[in-house]
């Protein structure tokens, strides 16, 4: 799958889902905790342009929520047809469709300057710009080390 953050730009992260379970994990510290309520856990790792681990804990509600938008018809009909289809077209049409109406939207002026686009891979120089930065938030404390998560 390909997730764009908002922090990052127009980057486009190559990801997968790694792990789906439950959890009395604190959000907060990650730290095991029987006082804890037991909360669904989607862990995702994204694999391009840098290694991250994104864990995703869902409470009742959002569970609730994911369950029905993943069971209205129109998007189990588009997910069939997305997962029947040998056509590599129609699976990028709804990206293209996202990126035209994110076209026409204007611009925040403090966002005018030009970015890469979100399908052009990333330059040496811009992925050195990503490992740079990642080496400048590991100096500010963030720890770095992949955390295990029991489930």
């Amino acid at each position: 799958m390909y997730v764009r953050s908002t922090g990052l730009g127009r980057t486009l992260l190559k990801a997968r889902i790694g792990r789906l379970g439950v959890t009395h994990l604190v959000p907060s510290t990650l730290e095991e905790s029987e006082d804890e309520p037991a909360r669904m856990i989607m862990v995702m790792e994204i694999q391009e342009p840098v290694h991250w681990e994104v864990k995703a804990f869902m409470e009742p509600q959002d569970l609730r929520r994911f369950i029905k938008l993943l069971l209205k018809p129109s998007t189990v009909f588009y997910g069939l047809k997305l997962l029947f289809s040998k056509s590599r077209e129609a699976v990028l049409q709804p990206a293209k469709a996202a990126e035209s109406v994110q076209e026409k939207r204007p611009a925040p002026a403090e966002r005018k300057r030009e970015r890469p686009r979100a399908n052009v891979p990333l330059s040496p120089a811009q992925k050195a710009a990503l490992k740079k930065k990642e080496r400048q938030k590991t100096r500010l404390g963030k720890d770095p080390k992949p955390v295990k998560v029991s489930g």
